[in-house]
Parts: C-alpha cells; sequence; structure tokens
C-alpha cells in the first residue's frame, strides 16, 4: 500500500463498511448521466440478484450526484470482466474512474490491465489481497491509479449470521444432544466468499456441543446449492444449514422442503444480501435471518469518488 494510507468504517443501513484510502480522493449497459466526470463499473454479475442490487444503488447515486455512469456486466462467466474491460479500451474516450471487483481473485490481471492508462481505479466489494497488492504494485506508475477499495465486513456477517441460526436451531431442537450443521460456501478464491466462511468458522468454534458436518463451496450458483444441498441431506441428519446468500440459502430450503423438511421448524437456515425473496422468507420464519446491506457499496462507490 501508499504511504499515508487510511482506513475508515462507518455503519450504513445497519452495517460497517472498510474504505482503505490509498491515495487523496480527488442506467445500465451504457452512460446513463452526463456530468463533470465518467465511471465504467465492470460488474462481474448482472442486472438480477445482488449485483443488480449493486448497480441500482450506484446507478441512484450518480444519477443525484450528475455522474456519467456506464455498467458493463459479466454475468458470473469466467473471464469475462477481462474480456468487457478490453473491448472497453478499445473503443477509446475512457472515463475518469474504473469500479473494479476481485472476483475469482481476477482483480490483479485487470488491474495490470490499465497500468499507465490515463484512469484511476476503485476496488469495489471484493480488493485486492495483501499478496496482489504487492504484485500489482511492482507495476511502474500504478500507485498513483489506485485510489481506494470499499469493502464490507463479510468476515463479522458470517460471524452474525452463524449466532441466529445456532440461536434459532438450538430453540428448534432444544433435546438435541449435538447441533448438526451444513454450510454451503460461495466458492474457495473470492474474499467475499472466505471471509464470511471464516467468520462462520470462528463463530461455530465459540460453541458446545456442535458439529460441522461439512462446508460444501457452490460457486454463488443456486442450482447447484439445491443439487448439493438435496444430495446431502437425502443421506445426514441436518439441524441447520448457514448458506453464503439468500439465494443459496432458498435453494437449500427448497431441496429440503422436497425431502419432507419445513424450514423453519424441522430445519434452521440463515442467508445474506436483503434480497426481495429472502426478507419474505424471513418474514414466513423459513429464513431465520437475512444479513444485508453491502448492495449499498454501489452507491457508496459513487460517492466517494
Amino acid at each position: 500500500m501508499a504511504a499515508g494510507k487510511e482506513t475508515l468504517s462507518f455503519m450504513t443501513a445497519g452495517r460497517f463498511f472498510i474504505f482503505v484510502l490509498v491515495l487523496a480522493i480527488a442506467g445500465f449497459g451504457s452512460p446513463a448521466f452526463s456530468s463533470g466526470f465518467k465511471i465504467t463499473f465492470i460488474n462481474p454479475g448482472g442486472d438480477g440478484s445482488f449485483w443488480g442490487e449493486v448497480s441500482k444503488t450506484m446507478a441512484a447515486a450518480a444519477g443525484d450526484l450528475d455522474i456519467d455512469l456506464e455498467i458493463l456486466n459479466a454475468n458470473r462467466r469466467p473471464y469475462a470482466m477481462e474480456k468487457l474491460l478490453q473491448e472497453r479500451l478499445d473503443r477509446g474516450d475512457l472515463p475518469d474512474y474504473f469500479v473494479l471487483v476481485n472476483e475469482l481473485q481476477e482483480g490483479t490481471r485487470l488491474a495490470k490491465m490499465l497500468r499507465q492508462k490515463p484512469v484511476k481505479i476503485l476496488f469495489l466489494l471484493n480488493t485486492l489481497s495483501a499478496y496482489q497488492m504487492q504484485v500489482v504494485l511492482q507495476e511502474p506508475g500504478i500507485e498513483n491509479q489506485l485510489v481506494a477499495s470499499i469493502i464490507p465486513d463479510n468476515e463479522t456477517a458470517g460471524y452474525e449470521m452463524a449466532k441466529s441460526l445456532i440461536s434459532t436451531a438450538r430453540s428448534l431442537h432444544s433435546a438435541s444432544p449435538v447441533l448438526r450443521v451444513l454450510a454451503l460456501t460461495g466458492d474457495e478464491s473470492t474474499p467475499a466468499a472466505l471471509d464470511r466462511e471464516q467468520g462462520m468458522l470462528r463463530s461455530l468454534a465459540e460453541e458446545d456441543n456442535l458439529k460441522l458436518l461439512s462446508a460444501i463451496p457452490v460457486e454463488w450458483n443456486s442450482a447447484l446449492a439445491y443439487a448439493r444441498a438435496k444430495s446431502y441431506l437425502a443421506r445426514t441428519t441436518v439441524d441447520a444449514i448457514w448458506a453464503a446468500n439468500d439465494d443459496i440459502a432458498i435453494a437449500a430450503g427448497k431441496a429440503a422442503a422436497e425431502l419432507g423438511l419445513v424450514p423453519g421448524k424441522d430445519i434452521a437456515l440463515v442467508g445474506l444480501n436483503w434480497s426481495r425473496p429472502g426478507m419474505d422468507a424471513v418474514s414466513t420464519g423459513a429464513l431465520a435471518m437475512s444479513h444485508g446491506g453491502l448492495f449499498f457499496a454501489g452507491a457508496w462507490a459513487a460517492v466517494m469518488l
């Protein structure tokens, strides 16, 4: 990191975000607003689900602040972010800022593609690891391009999700000598997934009479979460499922229901994102909780820039 780095935390919608400031911070699919400066957001997801909400809050803030915003969606396709970024560079008329995401550890390659370009870089939600930062900073001049990272406290989110899950599961299974927990994680490389899982593990380690049966990555894919949850539940007794996000939790709940288990009565589940389906499931008791507020990071990227 550059000298003079600062780290700030603040509460938004009840959740912490951390800003790592490296230097002084001076619609969808196409530029949506006119202004004195431009932002291009390379979104690893698309218009739906969590990443769609991130884009919506960013677009709303850009509209309020008169920012020229362009959003390019990778739709979770492997290496699509790099392809979108190269195509954007080839078009010319570059924005003042690129907002990038270190999804699947692609951040190093994305940042290197922008070296010595007349642009600044902000990392959103998934930032570079310490090792990746060391690698990137070896590129001449790139230190002056990295302006900030805006990241949620995913470790605390995973911890609090597990605490809520355990509390609910113990009330449902008060007679059980050991609480049996299954974790459905995001993936094995994205910082948000790893941090949430670490928080979950820390929370479970504080508990007695509890067994983590398995931690199964489902690649942020609800269909895969459904299939893997159903296969596991069909052969193993599970009291509670910790899921990396709402879509995964709801898919696991569907699998449980098809095997004769009632989510919220026979098995406890938690998710994350404050998605509409997730909040509906919380209101009916099918989910013990949905952690949330993270999609507001899109808006805060525009605000901070």
